[in-house]
């Protein structure tokens, strides 16, 4: 695995990173810039508060004041969206599995139950990981909430 140090510098610009990854798909479909461009917004924002590996970001984790500086960085990168979606599966990448990801595949199950808001969405399964540790045996993540709704979805998918 390389440092992120290594990414910029090969990559130092979005034309770069486009014409290796061949990849020009966009955030957002409504005035989205591509995710290439995000992405070097993302390493340049972690890069900026000394965070140079996935190590690094996991330790972000367990320190509030440079993690909610970092979030507030991330938070500007254009493309971000109201929700903070991707910007929460970025840290769950990262190893924190408090946080979800209520991406379309998981608003898509959830909408037959009246949740249709990913803020709704964040705290419902936050709830229901909190009811299933103290219902069952064993610690039920938020996160693995996520990933059992979001499996679910991806079976029933027809698009």
């Amino acid at each position: 695995m390389h440092p992120l140090r290594r990414f910029v510098e090969c990559f130092p610009d979005e034309d770069s990173l486009l014409e290796v990854a061949r990849n020009r798909q966009r955030t957002s479909t409504r005035n989205g810039i591509t995710k290439a461009r995000a992405a070097l917004g993302y390493a340049r924002a972690l890069l900026d508060h000394g965070i140079d590996d996935i190590a690094a970001a996991n330790q972000a984790l367990s320190s509030p004041p440079l993690l909610a500086s970092i979030d507030n960085r991330l938070r500007r990168v254009r493309g971000e969206g109201q929700y903070g979606i991707r910007r929460g599966y970025f840290w769950m990448l990262c190893g924190d599995d408090g946080r979800i990801k209520p991406d379309r595949m998981v608003l898509r199950w959830l909408a037959p139950h009246g949740v249709r808001d990913p803020h709704v969405a964040q705290q419902l399964l936050i709830d229901v990981a909190e009811f299933l540790t103290r219902e069952g045996a064993t610690k039920v993540t938020p996160w693995e909430v996520d990933h059992a709704i979001w499996l679910a979805a991806r079976g029933q998918d027809t698009t």
